[in-house]
């Protein structure tokens, strides 16, 4: 048998959509806070702190947006390393029982030993192809550690 390579993955599609998000963000609170105004409807003053606020949370959900270029996942001939937006984790071959990513789901999910699971927030199934083809891998790879 053919041995099976490392694999590094990131989704497409909502890498794309994350930029696009942020720069949405950012430039529509930038744009909202230039057309606010001189003053408020109930006579208060607007001033430019009022205006870098809006710029401000305007950078922070570009921020937030920007959080989901973190997804990815590696494996190899040790484990798996599976990074989300918020978490970053590795299992090793021998803790992960099963790669499970069918079409009711939105993305896969790793099965452990200990009955927990995790997303794999990388693999989408938004990206078809390019995601079944991830799984096959890391499958081939799961299947390549129990020899």
């Amino acid at each position: 048998m053919t041995e099976t390579g490392p694999l590094e993955y990131r989704p497409r599609k909502s890498r794309i959509g994350a930029w696009i998000g942020a720069a949405i963000s950012l430039g529509g609170f930038s744009a909202l806070s230039f057309t606010l105004g001189e003053a408020t409807a109930g006579g208060g003053a607007v001033t430019w702190v009022d205006q870098a606020g809006m710029v401000g949370l305007g950078a922070i959900g570009a921020g937030i947006g920007l959080s989901f270029l973190r997804l990815r996942v590696r494996a190899d001939d040790k484990g798996i390393e599976v990074t989300n937006v918020a978490s970053k984790r590795f299992f090793p071959w021998q803790l992960v029982t099963a790669i499970n990513f069918t079409d009711k789901m939105t993305w896969a999910t790793v099965e452990l030993a200990d009955d927990d699971e995790m997303s794999i927030m990388a693999i989408q199934v938004s990206d078809k192809e390019r995601a079944v083809a991830a799984i096959k891998h890391l499958r081939a790879l799961l299947e390549q550690s129990r020899r």
